[in-house]
């Protein structure tokens, strides 16, 4: 074979494999700290405070998760809502009185019947209810609305995710897999500009061309790129990656199996509680689950998300010790706050199909460690819901979901977004 310009045999054969091996390690490539799998994580990621973010897929109808229980503040909620919602509505004896403190009873609010689980960690502290969260100029759309709540950039066309963000900002040091999803494509909540989180399923997390031995042969070819000279700096870096992302999946192959509880998402909260234990120095994960689009027979559909929602995230903190699924470790318990957001509430009024359509704002729930930083209870106020003379049609913002963030990010992340304003004060002790 002619020398010089041409390719060797060998040479086309390594850089077939490499072709070869890039589809299937695309996805992590460029997402993982330096040297993921030669060095553990800093020991000082056992110590940052966990997110675990769950998205509440369709628009979830904030007043039948929150609801009024009487004409509280000089106001006709509950009137209002009675009259807004003829078939939709709880009686007020079956709601799950918030009255943590004397102010929260004050407001007149309840839980949903089905939220029993949440109402007792509410009751011990644990949850803060945040009431009319939206964004200025609201959109109606799935998708706009979707983007604008990831990203948090309401007034511009969305380029990153706050969470993104944040990883730009703090960086992916050795040994981390800093942030991830259990989903199969990367929410826009953790693209940053620079930084990527993963997407992780379930576990075990294998190559999707499986581990016959030609897989596995071409995997091992592909950590050998790491190799390449620093005479070619390119080659370097993007072998470096290669053999990285490898090393991530041979770790993940042979973590424990996410069980199956029978609820999809506690399923995934399990998933995403395996990688907050281990030593992977995970600090965000982010969960999705549908099904809250109830344009028709909402009160049934409605009542189940908020069962499977409830016991999932119970599942995720107290296990299910009678099915052998353990407590979520106290050491990481003590660091872990859950936050529960939608892209949209739904509207005042019930439609003519026994549902509700596209509204805008609607709270949203933090849920802490039993001992944590996070301030249990009601915060913000409660939208204008007009009266039973002149009732409004959309439920509008109270609060603001960047002040929101920005609590968040500066008082539980330890990372505050220079973008996104002040924050909302009051939801966590200083």
């Amino acid at each position: 074979m002619p020398t010089g310009t041409g390719l060797s045999r060998r040479d086309f054969l390594k850089r077939g494999a490499m072709a070869a091996a890039v589809p299937t390690l695309w996805p992590l490539i460029g997402r993982v700290g330096p040297a993921f799998g030669l060095d553990d994580p800093d020991p000082s990621t056992a110590l940052r405070n966990r997110l675990v973010v769950i998205f509440l897929s369709g628009g979830n109808d904030g007043l039948n998760t929150v609801i009024p229980m009487w004409d509280a503040d000089g106001t006709q909620r509950r009137s209002v809502y009675q009259a807004a919602r003829p078939t939709l509505q709880y009686a007020d004896t079956a709601v799950l009185h918030l009255d943590l403190t004397t102010d929260d009873a004050a407001h007149g609010l309840g839980l949903h019947p089905s939220l029993t689980k949440l109402h007792a960690m509410y009751e011990a502290g644990r949850v803060a209810v945040v009431q009319g969260v939206d964004y200025p100029n609201h959109s109606y759309s799935h998708f706009e609305s979707t983007d604008i709540w990831q990203s948090g950039q309401p007034l511009a066309a969305p380029d990153s995710g706050w969470l993104g963000r944040h990883l730009d900002r703090s960086g992916i040091g050795a040994g981390e897999l800093r942030a991830a999803a259990m989903t199969y494509d990367l929410p826009l909540a953790l693209r940053g500009t620079d930084k990527l989180g993963i997407t992780i399923p379930t576990l075990p997390f294998r190559f999707s061309d499986g581990t016959a031995a030609a897989a596995d042969a071409k995997h091992a070819a592909a950590k050998l790129y790491a190799n390449h000279p620093s005479s070619e700096p390119l080659r370097q870096y993007w072998g470096e990656r290669m053999d990285e992302s490898v090393r991530i999946v041979e770790t993940l192959e042979v973590a424990p199996a996410t069980p199956n509880t029978g609820n999809g998402l506690a399923n995934a909260l399990l998933t995403a509680r395996t990688l907050l234990e281990g030593n992977y120095g995970t600090e965000v994960v982010f969960v999705a689950v549908g099904g809250y689009d109830t344009h028709e027979l909402q009160r049934t559909a409605h009542q189940t998300l908020l069962t499977n929602l409830d016991n999932a995230i119970d599942t995720f903190f107290n296990g299910v010790p009678a099915s052998g699924i353990p407590p979520l470790s106290p050491t990481v318990a003590d660091r872990t706050m859950v936050m529960t957001f939608s892209e949209f509430g739904r509207r005042l009024k019930e439609n003519g199909s026994a549902g509700t359509d596209h509204g805008a704002a609607a709270p949203l729930f933090l849920v802490g460690p039993p001992a944590g930083r996070l301030v249990g209870g009601i915060h913000g106020d409660h939208p204008n819901v007009g009266t039973t003379l002149a009732p409004v049609d959309n439920i509008l913002q109270t609060t603001d979901l960047r002040a929101v963030y920005q609590a968040v990010l500066e008082q539980w992340l330890a990372d505050p977004d220079p973008t996104l304003g002040a924050a909302l004060p009051g939801l966590f002790l200083p």
